[in-house]
Parts: structure tokens; C-alpha cells; sequence
């Protein structure tokens, strides 16, 4: 599903060296690491929008094709939950009105038993659709995050540090959730909380950031 071979990332005056990855369809892969070693520059390099460095690679594909010649399929294939995506959150359009845009920008249909069912695994409730981000809790914005990730259907799931500054409902919602997803989809997980990592991934991939 997912092939990185030879990556590299450059900063003025810092390159970080990649193992090489290949990941299954419906693998779910856990990315560890000290802190600065370049799991969260990996993700940004290929799935952000906002990445300030420069990507070097012998390859890189995603489904058998090239990352970059993909274009907006892309968009439509991978869904991409950076840290603190929450605060990303329009504040004048309601949690409805956001799922509403997710599906309207990937040429979805409005599925009522998808939805719902993905709402009940992330410990959400319909009512909740109606309210702005203001007027949620910081765990339920990240679950509402996670939801219109999910809602797509991606190819790719990728997830950096979804655990990170959440409260114990939230984690607990988190687990199940993505417990859930093994089998649905590929995922691409980030993160610190090892405990977490060891509990949902197939297997793990420890990066040493080498210069």
C-alpha cells in the first residue's frame, strides 16, 4: 500500500536518514521514536501542506503510484490528522456543517448509518453535530478531528500523535476506535505513548533520526 525507500529530509544545516518502509493494505504501523529523531517532518513531507524542508527519495508510492503524480487523488485517498489538528477547526461552522464540506470534497455521499456508526465508535453523540467548536470540550474536537478522517473512507489513515494533551475518556475512545480500524483500512499511526502504539499496531517502526 505504502512504499518510502532511501528518504531523506533536509533542513538548512540538518538531514534526517529514513529506513525504508513498506506497508501491507490494512496494516496498521506504528511510528516511535526519540523526540527530534523526524517522525513528525516524515508525515509532513509527504501527507502536509505546510512542510519547509526538502524531500529526497528513491521512492515513493502509494497503491503502485508515484506519491506526487498522484495529485488531488491524493487528497481523496489519504486522510491526514496532524497534531493539535483540532485547533484547525472553523469557528463559525458547526460540526455538521464541517462533515458536510469533508463530503462534499471528496464526492461523498451523505451515508446516515456510516455516519452514525462512526459516531457511536468515538463516544459521539448526533446532537453534538449542531454545535460550533466552542462549544466543545478539547476531547471532543479531537474526536470529531479523527471522525471527519475516518468519514472518508482514506486508502491511508495517517495519524500523528493522536494521544497527545487528550483526557482519559478521550484515550479510551481512542483505543477503541482504533482497535476498530485494524482490517478497515491502512493506517499510519505517530506517537509517543508506547503502551498505546503496542496495544493497536500490527507492528512498529523505530526511527533513530540519523544524520
Amino acid at each position: 500500500m505504502l512504499v518510502l525507500e532511501q528518504a531523506c529530509i533536509q533542513y538548512p544545516g540538518l538531514s534526517i536518514d529514513y529506513p525504508d518502509i513498506h506497508i501491507k493494505p490494512y496494516e496498521f504501523v506504528g511510528i516511535a521514536g526519540k523526540s527530534g529523531c523526524g517522525k513528525t517532518s516524515l508525515l509532513e513531507a509527504r501527507f502536509g501542506i505546510n512542510f519547509a524542508g526538502t524531500f529526497h527519495y528513491a521512492k515513493a508510492q502509494l497503491a503502485g503510484q508515484d506519491l506526487v503524480a498522484l495529485g488531488e487523488r491524493k487528497r481523496r485517498w489519504v486522510s491526514y490528522c496532524p497534531q493539535f489538528s483540532q485547533n484547525a477547526l472553523n469557528p463559525r461552522l458547526t460540526m455538521e456543517q464541517h462533515l458536510l464540506l469533508t463530503l462534499k470534497g471528496n464526492d461523498l455521499p451523505y451515508d446516515p448509518v456510516h455516519i452514525e456508526r462512526l459516531l457511536q465508535q468515538l463516544k459521539l453523540s448526533t446532537d453534538l453535530l449542531g454545535r460550533y467548536p466552542s462549544m466543545l470540550s478539547g476531547g471532543q474536537k479531537q474526536r470529531f478531528v479523527l471522525f471527519f478522517c475516518a468519514v472518508k473512507q482514506p486508502r491511508l489513515l495517517v495519524l500523528d500523535e493522536p494521544s497527545s494533551a487528550i483526557d482519559l475518556i478521550t484515550l479510551r475512545s481512542l483505543v477503541e476506535f482504533l482497535s476498530q480500524m485494524r482490517g478497515q483500512t491502512t493506517v499510519l499511526m505517530v506517537a509517543h505513548n508506547w503502551a498505546l502504539l503496542r496495544r493497536v499496531a500490527d507492528r512498529l517502526i523505530l526511527l533513530s533520526g540519523e544524520r
